[in-house]
Formats: structure tokens, sequence, C-alpha cells
């Protein structure tokens, strides 16, 4: 049974259909049997499947086991393609892996798809992409309207294949801009390597899942750019709610961990990280200023009796050049 990444367009999601025919134009397409009534078509790469479906992806719960059964293809990933809502309107190319950590009550279902507490395995490609994508649109002239970034862990569906949004932003004056989407599409198609043969190699053998800071992580971010490192989840401050003991003598050091759904929301994310990235060794970055010093520690302890040590830059930046010395 072949193994393959599976490319989602919504035909309800105009910021979706944009980058779907700006990928199909690049020819190597060929028709295939539609699924569920979507429009399918597979590379002759054999690496790839494109699914036009009419249904919203938010709430596409397990769409990747649907077309697992009916075309007998196993998924290594699916990457939707997406437009990107944000109140500031401001023009952006943006990505990110999905779920809905630390939400509760835990297992309902949640407003915009997927249900609380509950995330999806993030593709091993979000690094690579993101990389990728930041190189090709700072060569090309949309760098000076849209900016390039990444977003923390948020919203629906659940699947249970590694999944990555890739997104146009932020509102219907960008979503369908083919300027946008030929960006995204010369990043998919170099990042799978249409034109020539795959080499498979092992894993970079470090990948960090992030915590705290805002929506578009900035921190984070500034780790892949500087370093080789892969990521998993990123999880926003938001996402990662305390509560503060009431002990007046309670000693973040020393004390019981606080309650709250932290702890799930790091532990989930952590071993869906491990699962992806089973070759790596695994870390954390921390952005630092978005926490009070009883919560960087209580973070610290958790992730210690994990075994997961906290990395600053300086560490990514050294565990590079260690790399580079010993190949």
């Amino acid at each position: 049974m072949a193994t393959v990444s599976l490319l989602v367009v919504s035909e309800s999601d105009i910021g979706s259909t944009v980058q779907g025919r700006a990928l199909l134009a690049r020819g190597g397409w060929d028709e295939d049997t539609a699924v569920d009534g979507g429009r399918v078509w597979r590379h002759r790469s054999n690496r790839v499947d494109l699914w036009w479906r009419e249904q919203p992806h938010l709430y596409s719960d397990y769409l990747d086991k649907q077309y697992e059964m009916e075309t007998s293809r196993s998924l290594s990933e699916v990457l939707f393609l997406s437009r990107h809502v944000a109140a500031s309107g401001r023009p952006s190319l943006t990505l990110h892996a999905i779920g809905i950590p630390g939400a509760s009550p835990h297992g309902e279902a949640a407003e915009y798809g997927g249900r609380n507490g509950m995330t999806v395995p993030p593709s091993p490609r979000f690094a690579s992409i993101f990389r990728r994508l930041d190189k090709i649109a700072n060569r090309a002239d949309i760098i000076e309207e849209f900016e390039i970034t990444l977003e923390t862990t948020h919203h629906g569906p659940i699947l249970d294949t590694p999944t990555l949004f890739i997104e146009i932003g932020s509102t219907e004056e960008h979503w369908g801009r083919q300027d946008a989407a030929e960006v995204w599409a010369d990043v998919l198609a170099e990042e799978f390597e249409f034109e020539e043969e795959l080499e498979v190699t092992e894993a970079k053998e470090i990948a960090f899942i992030g915590l705290g800071g805002g929506h578009y992580a900035p921190r984070h971010q500034a780790i892949l750019r500087a370093t080789s490192a892969h990521c998993g989840h990123l999880l926003a401050s938001y996402s990662l709610p305390f509560i503060l003991p009431s002990q007046p003598d309670w000693d973040p050091l020393t004390g019981s961990l606080p309650e709250g759904s932290w702890k799930g929301a790091i532990d989930v994310c952590l071993k869906q990280t491990q699962d992806v990235f089973p070759n790596s060794k695994i870390v954390a970055h921390l952005d630092r200023k978005s926490f009070k010093g009883w919560q960087r520690q209580s973070i610290r302890r958790h992730l210690e009796a994990k075994g997961i040590p906290l990395f600053r830059q300086a560490d990514f930046l050294e565990f590079d050049k260690l790399k580079r010395e010993s190949s």
C-alpha cells in the first residue's frame, strides 16, 4: 500500500481553492476516482494526492481514515490548504499544527472544530515548510506586503494523521491573491521535490515543543530561523492554564505542582511530538517572558521529571555546532 501526503482543498474556501489551482497548474497530476463526491488527483511522483472537497475543513473529523479506507492509500500526513482570518487584517502567509490544548471541559466539541484538550500530531515537515516559505517569499516581491509567520496549535478538525494548515490571510481582500498562492505552490512543489527522486534521510537529531508566548510565537519562530531544529507543537500561554496554590507558604521550587490543565496540555503535545520524531532528541523551548517566575519553575520541574531539557537559543546553536563538527 502506497504511503503518500494528502493535500486537502475546500471548495467553500477561496484561500484554499486558489492554492489548489496553482498547484494543479504546475502539471504532473492525473485525475483519479472521486472520494465522497470530491475530485482526486495523484501526482506522478506517487508521493502526493490532492483531494478537492465541498466540505469546510474545520469540522471534517477523521477525513484521513475515510480517505484511506476508500483509496487503500496510507497517509503519512495531511496538509489543509486554507484561508487565515485575523482581526488585524494584516496580509500573511502562515502555517500551524492543530488541536485545542489546555481547553476544558475536556472532550467537549470546540467552537472552531476539534475537541477541548485534544490535539493532532504535527506534520514532521513543520519546520522545513516554514523555512522554505521564509526563503521563497523573501526572494519574491510579496514579502513587502505579506508577513511570513507561524501560529501556535489551535482549532479543528480531529485526525489521527500528522497534520498542518497552510494558509493565506487575513481578509477577503487577500484570500484569493494569485501571487500568494503561487508562493505556496512553489514551497510545496519544492518541499515534495515533484521533479526529482526523493532522497530519504534520517530525522534531524533534535526537535522541540514551544511553550508560551502569543498566538504567532515570535520567539519560537526565531529558533526555527536560526537553527536546524525540527518543530512539534507550539502552545501559546493561553493554552497553559495554571491555578496558583492558595497556601501562603507554598514554594514553587519544592511544593506540589499547581493545578490546572497546563500539565495535560504539555503532556499530550509532548507525546505527539515524540511520536512524530522517534529518532530525535526532544527538548522544550520556553518563552520565558510570557510566564511568571512560579510558572516557569513549575514547567521546569514538570519537564525535568519527564527527562525533557529546557533549551535556550544558545543551546540550539551549540547543538548545531557539535553536529557539524561530528559530521
